[in-house]
């Protein structure tokens, strides 16, 4: 079976798994910050209802792909289910699964759609910016991939806050600069997963993700 276990975290007599525990920490702070921004906005519920769905999805995805992967080792065995994951497939699905939900909300309810592009940004800042430096924390001083992650992330979240009422290509900069921070941080890890000419599977999509926002801008500027 491809699922994987991290660390656990004794509260008391309470034991937890680490990755659940950070997630779940992650998310609240992520629907916090993002229930402030919006508390002034009409179309605030309906995307903090996005946000709680998305996550919900991803989340089940992540935790049940081994149902996906490996159906007979999970029927067989299934408290397996309680204790492992779908590894890094399972958590590309999760994305996969998350990211064609947003797409599908967005297009339903278009009117909303830029204010919706905001809110993940701002989101995805602040979730990453708290994963990261709980994931520090948990982790103990192994290395500056996390701690820079975290501090990329935090970025990128105050910079999506004082620019949330700003015209939508205000965001493309921000969006532009997070990319290529993603890309060479990791670079840090020699442990990474190196997939082509020295890139992981995650820096291979965040250099396609700043060429297509860098064509994007471009033809931004020719309208």
């Amino acid at each position: 079976m491809e699922g994987n276990i991290i660390g656990t975290i004794s509260l008391g007599s309470l034991v937890l798994r680490a990755d659940l525990l950070i997630f779940l920490l992650s998310a609240v702070i992520g629907y916090i910050v993002l229930s402030i921004r919006l508390r002034h906005h009409e179309a605030g519920s309906w995307i903090k209802d996005t946000y709680v769905n998305t996550l919900g999805i991803g989340f089940f995805l992540w935790k049940f792909s081994i149902l996906f992967f490996d159906p007979l080792e999970a029927f067989s065995n299934p408290m397996s289910l309680l204790y492992f994951t779908g590894g890094q497939r399972g958590l590309w699905l999760g994305v996969l699964g998350a990211v064609a939900y947003l797409i599908y909300r967005g297009y339903r309810n278009r009117p909303h759609i830029i204010l919706l592009i905001k809110g993940v940004v701002l989101a995805y800042g602040a979730v990453q910016a708290a994963r990261f430096t709980l994931l520090s924390m948990s982790e103990g001083i192994t290395g500056w991939e996390n701690p820079l992650f975290a501090l990329l992330s935090a970025a990128l979240a105050i910079a999506a806050w004082l620019k949330f009422e700003y015209p939508t290509k205000s965001f493309v900069p921000l969006a532009l600069w997070y990319s290529i921070g993603s890309v060479v941080i990791p670079f840090l890890n020699g442990n990474r997963d190196v997939v082509l000419v020295g890139f992981s599977l995650q820096q291979l999509l965040f250099v396609l993700l700043a060429i297509f926002i860098l064509i994007l801008d471009a033809l931004w500027d020719t309208r």
